[in-house]
């Protein structure tokens, strides 16, 4: 705790009056970034029990997964386990979920829990996601933490990602919404699908498809507004620098013949070369004929706190950006594994739009 000063509480889980959970944002002393710090009561766990978090900890520290909280530190400081975690923002998912959402956004959350799930379970790691505590990164994709404290299954994890997901202002009654409310249905069957089935349903790999097809369209556009904003830039140093040297051409046709010689050969005068250092000290700067200001001791600590802000909105927005990237990958990578083998969810019309998809350039490698 040292090495990091707090700047505020974001938020607290509170059982029986007793603070079991906090998540605090704090900037570190060493790199000067912001950080999450969940700082959770482990009082009544045994030690047994807490081995095994540590153990999990350690498999956790070296996860990379564009939906994954990454955990940078972790330490045990008195009755508390300390996870330092990556700054991506301070909105929750369950505020967003209260306002108004699309079908595609909905299924876009269920995607990338989907996808966390997935990985978790190739990696061979145990551990259950804080549904609760899940974040929005800055292009509104998920940063998911994970329960270390609770033991929970598949079945348990469904039941309350279908509790969360039907409290979204969404209605659930629509045309469109009837083949998302189905696949929340079959999870809650006595053998639910397994997550890879549920990641190749044919509405979810046409929602990936979508969503691919329209962020390489938009990233295509972007180069093509970078490009004519060059062009442009070039175009207009072209025609200034052709202006110029036209308008010195006709100076110089403009003038006579014993003007041009005069202009070439005719030396300096001692008044004009005396000229010179007087308008050299002319425009020397007024700070070296004038004594320095005194510097006043003022508070400087809203300014820092306003450049700080603004820094760390870049940061967001350019780790963000390379998020989006990474699950844009993950998506393309899944389409093509989908295609290559048949698949009783998929139909042969799905599969032939996958691999007409997988066929086409990509947009974003050419960038």
């Amino acid at each position: 705790m040292n090495n990091y000063k707090l700047q505020k509480v974001l938020f607290k889980k509170v059982n029986k009056g007793v603070i079991v959970e906090e998540h605090l944002l704090v900037r570190s002393l060493m790199d000067k970034q912001c950080y999450i710090l969940k700082r959770t009561d482990i009082s009544k766990i045994n030690a047994e029990r807490l081995k095994e978090i540590e153990n999990h900890l350690k498999q956790l520290i070296n996860i990379k997964h564009p939906s994954l909280t990454k955990i940078k530190e972790y330490f045990i400081e008195s009755q508390y386990l300390i996870q330092v975690l990556e700054y991506c923002g301070e909105q929750i998912l369950n505020e967003r979920l209260n306002k108004q959402v699309s079908v595609n956004l909905v299924c876009q959350y269920l995607l990338q829990l989907l996808f966390a799930l997935n990985y978790l379970e190739i990696q061979q790691i145990n551990v259950s996601l804080d549904l609760d505590t899940i974040f929005l990164n800055s292009f509104g994709s998920l940063r998911i933490q994970f329960d270390l404290l609770s033991h929970k299954n598949w079945k348990d994890e469904v039941k309350y990602l279908q509790q969360v997901l039907k409290k979204t202002n969404l209605d659930w009654e629509s045309q469109k919404s009837h083949e998302l409310t189905q696949i929340l249905k079959s999870l809650m069957q006595p053998n639910p699908p397994s997550v890879q089935q549920m990641i190749n349903h044919p509405y979810l790999l046409k929602a990936m498809f979508d969503f691919c097809k329209q962020q390489d369209l938009e990233a295509q556009a972007q180069l093509n507004q970078e490009k004519l904003i060059k062009e442009q830039t070039n175009n207009k140093r072209v025609v200034r620098a052709s202006t110029s040297a036209n308008q010195h051409r006709q100076k110089i046709t403009q003038q006579s013949p014993t003007q041009r010689k005069n202009s070439k050969d005719r030396p300096q005068t001692n008044q004009q070369q005396k000229k010179k250092p007087e308008q050299q000290i002319k425009q020397q700067p007024i700070k070296n004929q004038i004594p320095p200001r005194p510097i006043r001791q003022r508070n400087n600590s809203q300014d820092i706190v306003i450049n700080e802000s603004v820094l760390n909105q870049d940061l967001l927005m350019t780790k963000g950006k390379q998020e989006l990237q990474e699950l844009l990958k993950l998506y393309k990578d899944q389409l093509k594994e989908s295609s290559k083998q048949y698949n009783p969810w998929l139909n042969m019309s799905e599969i032939k739009e996958i691999t007409e998809y997988d066929t086409t350039t990509n947009l974003n490698q050419q960038a």
